[in-house]
């Protein structure tokens, strides 16, 4: 994300930037100071990059600017409506409008500088991909907090906006491998789709939920995720990353993945536990994401319960002082092998509870509550096991094999 094409904005930014302590200037065109109230029909409330321009048919370009600030003046008070980005959409692309809500910024604050950096039509001017890098402004300076490309569509006389993502992954190979249909862009791993559709086949009859058809699109990299839904940048992001990423999407009805993987359970269970199973409001994260790696591996490292085992064992060896009860309690400030520590005793928990009473005991176990002290009362009820006997538990299932 170091690239020059990013040094290139930057600096356009910082002029446009310092030129608000007073006003911005585009061509001859005079605009408000953007923390000023405006109307949007006179005065848009942001700035163009050199040279750009929403379209060359003039009445096409006014009406595209004042929807778009009309879009931005609701971001900024954290009031988009269905005349800005219908409600369908905002529903189908929700990870889209998180990033859109992390925009909304205080009115008494100096906020957000929005420029447009390119706008152009793909389908003849019909509809226009626009993409606006947000700037945070401040005394000491401004940094480029996200850069954000919408899909604009005439609606009623103007234009509404939605998540480029449809346009983006319109030429995506598609395979049905069960009830699921994978989306991807090149080489297809038939076995490990296989793999997840039959574990997402016995889950949802293990827990009792019809089988639910899922989009299963699986990226190559975070990046390449992240740019299909329309987040060209994000500070806040690690965007930079060649893998990481997996969560549901459209109310359920899409998974989205940037680890190039078409088997990963770890992020899908994590996603389905909270959405579908029975007393999800009563879930302990801790044992939700250790559920995740008991059956799909270690979120991003997809280390095994074999791999995760040995791991503990040697940090046993080399720390015979350490103790797993304390170690489990710090959260996530413990990790062995850069696996955050409570997460992998959970997996071993899980196994535990599967081995010795069944799929009904870890499911209870699952549900027992948001809090430590619910989990432990139900651990050491369910499977005897508690802060005395926790450390050496935890010490002899390692010794195990899975």
């Amino acid at each position: 994300m170091k690239s020059s094409v990013f040094f290139r904005v930057s600096v356009v930014c910082l002029v446009a930037a310092a030129s608000t302590r007073s006003q911005c200037f585009v061509g001859s065109r005079n605009f408000a100071d953007p923390q000023e109230t405006v109307e949007a029909e006179t005065s848009p409330v942001f700035t163009m990059n050199r040279g750009a321009v929403f379209s060359e048919d003039e009445t096409t370009a006014k009406v595209l600017s004042d929807s778009l600030s009309g879009l931005i003046d609701a971001l900024r008070r954290g009031e988009i409506t269905d005349q800005h980005i219908s409600e369908q959409d905002q529903q189908r692309h929700s990870f889209f409008m998180g990033a859109l809500r992390r925009l909304e910024v205080d009115p008494g604050v100096p906020g957000m500088l929005p420029l447009v950096l390119k706008s152009f039509s793909p389908d003849g001017g019909e509809s226009f991909l626009i993409s606006v890098a947000f700037m945070s402004l401040s005394e000491s300076g401004s940094e480029i907090e996200k850069i954000i490309e919408f899909h604009a569509y005439p609606y009623n006389g103007r234009y509404r906006f939605r998540s480029p993502f449809d346009y983006r992954t319109r030429t995506l190979e598609t395979a049905e491998v069960d009830s699921v249909r994978y989306h991807f862009d090149d080489s297809f791993n038939r076995e490990r789709a296989e793999e997840f559709a039959g574990f997402k086949r016995g889950f949802e009859r293990r827990v009792g939920n019809p089988s639910i058809g899922l989009e299963y699109y699986r990226f190559g990299t975070l990046d390449e995720l992240l740019r299909a839904y329309g987040i060209v940048y994000d500070c806040t992001r690690c965007n930079w990353l060649k893998e990481d990423l997996g969560f549901m999407d459209n109310d359920g009805r899409f998974f989205v993945t940037g680890t190039g993987n078409e088997r990963f359970i770890f992020g899908y269970l994590v996603d389905y536990m909270s959405r579908y199973c029975d007393g999800n409001e009563d879930l302990y994260p801790p044992f939700v994401y250790g559920m995740a790696a008991y059956y799909g591996g270690y979120g991003l490292s997809g280390d095994t319960m074999e791999i995760l085992k040995a791991q503990f064992r040697d940090e046993l060896a080399e720390r015979p002082e350490i103790d797993f009860f304390e170690e489990f309690r710090k959260g996530r400030r413990s990790s062995v092998s850069r696996h955050f520590s409570y997460f992998v005793i959970c997996a071993f928990l899980c196994e535990e509870a599967l081995d010795r009473h069944g799929f009904d005991t870890m499911m209870t176990l699952a549900r027992s509550g948001r809090s430590d002290d619910g989990f432990f009362e139900s651990l050491d009820s369910l499977l005897g096991i508690n802060e005395n006997n926790f450390h050496e538990t935890v010490a002899r299932l390692i010794q195990e094999e899975s």
